[in-house]
């Protein structure tokens, strides 16, 4: 297995930012940070994918909420014999509503303390190689790749119009 490295480069301009950003996006590279002291309009179709595993955890929620509704009144009814519309006590068409309500509800109940879990409140220091001057006049890109591709992704950075390279090991971050 490779050995994981670093690549942080310093831009003083938007333009080659941005240029850098596509070169490495067509050059395959998609792990990497990026660093501006504002915000810039079309950057987003650049930066690499990152999902939230929320909408996934609120779905399994629903579901379970849904099933646990259905559970609790189809036991219910076989445990006291409840006879509903004149049907058989199992029936599961009258209990769609609590099992509708159920999925709603604890599929919300969840997804709210998904969003809190994953919203990384509070004060954290910046990781990896962070320069203080991305907050004042620079920015920044940091590209983890392979130690065999660290050439490659210099000559990358430094063709797009980077002040400054660096390489550096990456620690776990």
């Amino acid at each position: 297995m490779s050995e994981r490295s670093r690549v942080v480069s310093i831009f003083g301009d938007v333009q080659p930012f941005t240029g850098a950003l596509k070169r490495l996006r067509e050059a395959g590279l998609r792990d990497l940070t990026t660093y501006s002291p504002a915000g810039i309009r079309g950057l987003q179709p650049l930066m690499p994918k990152q999902g939230s595993p929320v909408r996934f955890i609120t779905l399994v929620a629903a579901f379970t909420g849904a099933a646990l509704g259905f559970w609790m009144c189809i036991g219910s009814a076989l445990l006291y014999g409840l006879i509903v519309g004149g049907k058989w006590p199992a029936s599961w068409l009258p209990y769609c509503v609590i099992g509708f309500e159920l999925m709603i509800l604890v599929g919300g109940l969840t997804a709210l303390a998904a969003v809190l879990a994953f919203a990384r409140l509070g004060p954290r220091p910046p990781r990896g190689a962070y320069d203080p001057r991305f907050q004042v006049d620079k920015f920044g890109i940091i590209v983890y790749c392979a130690t065999e591709q660290l050439a490659a992704v210099d000559q990358l950075l430094r063709g797009a119009g980077a002040e400054e390279v660096h390489e550096q090991r990456a620690a776990d971050d």
